[in-house]
């Protein structure tokens, strides 16, 4: 039962009620104490927690033992800035209200949707509601609401907080020293102050800097266009409400510029402490304004202002003035650190990073380079290095939206040896990026930042160092998935396990499998019954060669191979690479040539081959046993599917 109680406490809002006084109730809870300590230091808050109708936000003491020693005049005013002169309750979220003092920040109310997306959570400003008590007293009701994180205690230094503009221009105001002329002045400019004095709730995210000569010079590119991508409009977003999702900016048109903000979390080149980064993301650009994500230390977060909130940040959003060699160094002590070693052997492929050349980089991520098992191998061998960062690049701008909007689909690698394959999977604000070379598919974990000379996508895995076997290769990748579900048949797909064999398996694609949907839709519906199964597997050992490790060059300069259960000749086509494979006057293209597994290669190919008579009754050359009765039953089956 205790248990229950705790859990409660801790992952919910809960209510509980009592005849006491919300006074009584932090001298009897142990866990409030240093909040206590703080409203005995008032006595006109110790009355008003004693008699009167009031609101008290309390944060525990763990939430005190996480934040920053307080100076004596802010502990003098602290419990001010968690009393409110009436009852909240769960039907006014959200909402802004001020606390006991006007000359405190706003206290906004907002919810975010919890982890198991059951149940709301109820946030004051950035911290958390985690328990609701009810007090009876002789004046009407208290609320007791006990928060898991301190309250920064802003204070205007005159009569009322100040809305996002008077900040901007003066955040003295808030006895704060960050000095944020260069923006100031930039929004002067532009003539749109009215973007930071307007009423209602916003967003904004302010880059520091100063309003002299040199800073307005690198500032220049800041226009309107730039000033409206850092704010979000009509939502007040604290950085736990804000979460890791996508919003709109004020610089977001569906027929024009298409700007996005969220926050991003990045590790240190250690993997033990994270700093937290707004990241703007122009999807759609125009003459001005390049396409690409731009990152930016956020050096402040979570100030309350009249009409929103503030986060602070190192740097503009949106421009984007530095090289891929550039962005690279930035990170070398962060989580690019071990891309950055193995860069630095290759002074050649550093240059190319620097010239003017549109090109995309895939850089793994620290995590993906040490999870290698030859990493200290591959540090004292330079040609691997070479080839493999060089595996990492192609020489062209390739975006996320590029990718789903179905602008390209492959490139072959700066390697000049591999192709790299791109999709998007997921839907809006859910989509990923992913890419496949060197038979290692893998995911952006942070897609489309740009350069002034093309785009960086961090990834989860180092591609060309294969680490699956092509069984678990065909049941990861999203273009197998079909293949992988009739290799089930029977356990079929066994042999494909064994890490010491080698084998070459020329898969169909999805797309083949819906060719042979339109193309023989009887024999697509049979090769998914469990009386067909045998004939599944021999249509499979067609496709598969045991024993040799088979690459499109090997195959090109064959011309022939003997699968399980068939010859494929192999013939050149007219691109680079490119190859057919023919089985009694049946061509498919290998579109996906070399996926490299640990025990062997796959060629993806557009066409399944087979013919109706491997479906049939006698199934080809192989005999199948059935009775009338059981022929009349599967026919009639088949009509009805």
């Amino acid at each position: 039962m205790k248990l229950a109680l705790v859990l409660s406490l801790v992952l919910s809002w809960t209510v509980t009620a009592s005849t006491k006084s919300v006074y009584e109730a932090l001298e009897g809870d142990p866990r409030l104490s240093k909040f206590l300590r703080l409203v005995d230091q008032d006595e006109v808050i110790q009355l008003f927690l004693m008699k009167r109708k009031v609101t008290v936000f309390a944060p525990t003491n763990e939430a005190f033992d996480k934040f920053r020693q307080f100076t004596a005049e802010e502990e003098n005013r602290l419990a001010t800035f968690y009393v409110v002169n009436f009852v909240v309750t769960k039907d006014i979220f959200p909402d802004v209200i001020n606390s006991n003092n006007q000359q405190n920040a706003p206290l906004y109310l907002t919810t975010s949707d919890s982890d198991d997306k059951e149940e709301k959570e109820y946030f004051v400003n950035n911290a958390k509601i985690i328990e609701e008590r009810e007090y009876n007293i002789k004046d009407g009701k208290q609320k007791l609401l006990i928060i898991d994180e301190v309250l920064e205690p802003y204070r205007s230094n005159t009569n009322l907080p100040p809305d996002a503009w008077e900040f901007l221009i003066q955040p003295s105001k808030y006895n704060l020293q960050e000095n944020l002329g260069a923006f100031a002045s930039r929004v002067r400019s532009e003539d749109v102050t009215e973007l930071f004095t307007r009423v209602g709730n916003h967003t904004f995210f302010l880059p520091v800097g100063e309003g002299n000569d040199q800073n307005l010079n690198r500032l220049r590119d800041i226009d309107g266009k730039v000033i409206k991508g850092h704010i979000i409009p009509n939502m007040v977003l604290f950085t736990r409400t804000m979460g890791m999702e996508p919003y709109r900016t004020g610089a977001y048109d569906p027929t024009q510029l298409r700007v996005e903000l969220s926050l991003v979390n990045q590790t240190n080149s250690q993997g033990n402490g994270y700093t937290l980064f707004a990241q703007s993301n122009t999807l759609q650009s125009d003459h001005r304004h390049r396409k690409g994500v731009v990152l930016s230390k956020i050096l402040r977060s979570n100030i309350p202002v009249k009409n929103g909130v503030i986060h602070l940040i190192e740097a503009p959003l949106m421009i984007i003035n530095i090289t891929i060699l550039e962005f690279l160094q930035r990170e070398a002590d962060g989580r690019l650190y071990e891309f950055n070693q193995l860069v630095k052997h290759v002074s050649e492929f550093r240059y190319e990073l620097n010239t003017a050349q549109e090109k995309t980089v895939f850089v793994p991520t620290n995590e993906a380079i040490r999870r290698l098992d030859n990493l200290n191998d591959l540090k004292g061998n330079i040609t691997a290095i070479t080839n493999l960062v060089r595996l990492h690049m192609v020489m062209r701008s390739v975006s996320t939206d590029d990718v789903r909007n179905g602008r390209i689909k492959e490139h072959l690698a700066a390697d000049n040896r591999h192709s790299l394959y791109f999709r998007v999977v997921g839907e809006d604000r859910n989509r990923t990026l992913t890419v496949d070379g060197g038979g290692v598919n893998a995911t952006a974990v942070q897609a489309d930042i740009g350069a002034t000379n093309g785009i960086v996508h961090i990834i989860n895995r180092v591609l060309g160092m294969p680490f699956q076997t092509v069984n678990e290769k065909l049941n990861t990748d999203p273009e197998l998935k079909e293949s992988y579900r009739l290799s089930l048949t029977d356990g079929w797909n066994n042999k494909l396990k064994d890490r010491k064999n080698n084998f070459t398996f020329f898969v169909p694609s999805e797309e083949a499998w819906e060719r042979m949907k339109a193309e023989h839709p009887t024999e697509h519906k049979q090769v998914h019954m469990e009386m067909y199964s045998n004939q599944v597997k021999k249509i499979l050992d067609r496709h598969l060669v045991v024993g040799q490790e088979l690459s499109s060059q090997d195959l090109g300069r064959l011309g022939q191979v003997d699968t399980i259960y068939g010859v494929f000749k192999i013939e050149s086509g007219y691109g680079y690479g490119e190859l057919y494979v023919e089985w009694e006057n049946l061509r498919a293209t290998i579109v996906r040539p070399d996926v490299q597994a640990t025990n062997g290669i796959i060629h993806v190919i557009d066409r399944v081959m087979m013919k109706p008579r491997d479906l049939s009754r006698t199934g080809g050359s192989a005999t199948v046993s059935m009775s009338g009765a059981t022929l009349l039953v599967s026919l009639l089956l088949l009509r009805g599917m």
